[in-house]
């Protein structure tokens, strides 16, 4: 009697051509929830072949400074760590790279975070429309009166 192997998830099934496709629905604007969940794409596997094949995470549009001031501002930090004194690890000075470790501890500390923005659900997109927003105002305006 032999043993058989029964597949428990659907990991690497998906062809190279509808991974491209999504990809490409993500750099152009989507998120990469929205576009797994239409193409029925595993998440983590679009994520990573993203990232081994060379798609930037971030779209033009999504971008909230330009080049140049991104450039400007990393220029400012290195000026400024230079003018104080500060002292920086040698990665920073031999590949021009903060470690991962210290740009995690970073964002922990200032609480920031990185995320993809995910689409406005249908009920709150429904909800902003002129009727209610003319009716917020026409309240807040009673409000103030009193």
């Amino acid at each position: 009697m032999g043993r058989h192997y029964k597949r428990k998830t659907n990991w690497g099934s998906t062809p190279i051509e509808d991974m491209e496709r999504a990809a490409n629905d993500v750099m152009g604007g989507k998120s990469i929830r929205a576009v797994t969940k239409e193409k029925n794409i595993d998440r983590s596997t679009l994520c990573r072949y993203m990232k081994t094949t060379g798609y930037s995470g971030t779209a033009e549009a999504k971008r909230v400074f330009t080049e140049e001031l991104e450039k400007e501002l990393t220029d400012h930090i290195k000026k400024l760590a230079d003018q104080n004194n500060i002292p920086v690890p040698n990665n920073w000075k031999e590949k021009g790279l903060a470690g991962r470790d210290w740009f995690n501890n970073f964002k922990a500390c200032h609480h920031l975070s990185c995320h993809i923005p995910e689409a406005t659900s249908v009920g709150r997109a429904s909800a902003f429309n002129k009727t209610t927003v003319e009716e917020f105002f026409n309240n807040l305006a009673k409000v103030i009166d009193r």
